[in-house]
């Protein structure tokens, strides 16, 4: 497995895939519209992070032991590289993943305080934007071992760059907003055709009105950090989007957790 390849310098006696995060108070979120609503502090306990994205071994290896449908792009040569982040999952496949590996999505205020540090840290290497850094552009997801430079405050891998991440934050859309508020809607409808994620698409790309209009309701999760086929302002560790629990996109991937308290 990948992780084992590089090991955490947060080692834990749990699991040495995965990252100890300590539990008390963190000042997280952003006053902006798309953000979970801060800058004020969230009592998060203590939990265990998966320290890179889930790879298309590991979740091949979970299709193989349960009969679960592969992912999306099992058979595409651009994304079904071993050690890219799996693809083309959608929240259930990523929730499915993560109870068989004993483990869940993580909650939004897990996932950002495993990325932000407790500074308050705009992204993971600190508070001034430097797209080199982490994997935002290109044709494809990279290695999740890529980018050291993409790495938290507490050694989690590829959380502003690579692929977008699902968590457990399920919520109900009405009049085609997800949950309370403004959020960036992450991608276009399920099945359609997905260009660059967020509220624009990019010039030369479908747009969301030539697949339709979106539907108003349903069920959507929040999903956090930029990826590979990203826009620059969208990588804010605090920036927050969402999608239909039953969407698949190139760009989307998760991480699992284990709560600790």
């Amino acid at each position: 497995m990948v992780a084992a390849i590089l090991a955490s310098p947060w080692p834990n006696t749990f699991d040495p895939g995965m990252v100890l995060i300590p539990g008390g108070p963190a000042l997280l979120g952003d006053d902006e519209l798309h953000a979970l609503s801060g800058p004020r502090l969230y009592e998060v306990g203590t939990f265990l992070i998966d320290r890179f994205e889930v790879t298309n071994a590991q979740y091949a290896a979970f299709v193989t032991a349960t009969g679960h449908a592969p992912a999306a792009f099992a058979d595409d040569g651009e994304f079904n590289k071993a050690d890219q982040p799996v693809t083309g999952v959608t929240w259930q496949d990523a929730s499915d993943y993560c109870a068989w590996a004993g483990k869940r999505l993580p909650k939004e205020t897990e996932w950002e305080k495993a990325a932000r540090g407790l500074n308050v840290q705009e992204y993971p290497w600190g508070n001034n934007l430097d797209i080199t850094l982490a994997h935002l552009s290109g044709e494809a997801p990279a290695p999740v071992t890529s980018h050291p430079r993409d790495e938290s405050p507490f050694s989690v891998r590829g959380m502003a760059g690579n692929v977008s991440e699902w968590t457990v934050d399920r919520q109900t859309v009405q009049a085609g907003v997800c949950g309370s508020g403004r959020h960036h809607h992450h991608q276009k409808p399920p099945q359609a055709e997905t260009g660059k994620h967020g509220e624009e698409q990019s010039e030369g790309a479908n747009t969301q009105a030539d697949a339709g209009p979106l539907p108003s309701s349903g069920t959507c999760a929040y999903i956090k950090g930029n990826s590979w086929s990203g826009r620059p302002h969208m990588t804010k560790l605090a920036n927050r989007m969402w999608d239909y629990t039953d969407a698949i996109a190139e760009f989307v991937g998760f991480r699992c957790v284990k709560s600790m308290s």
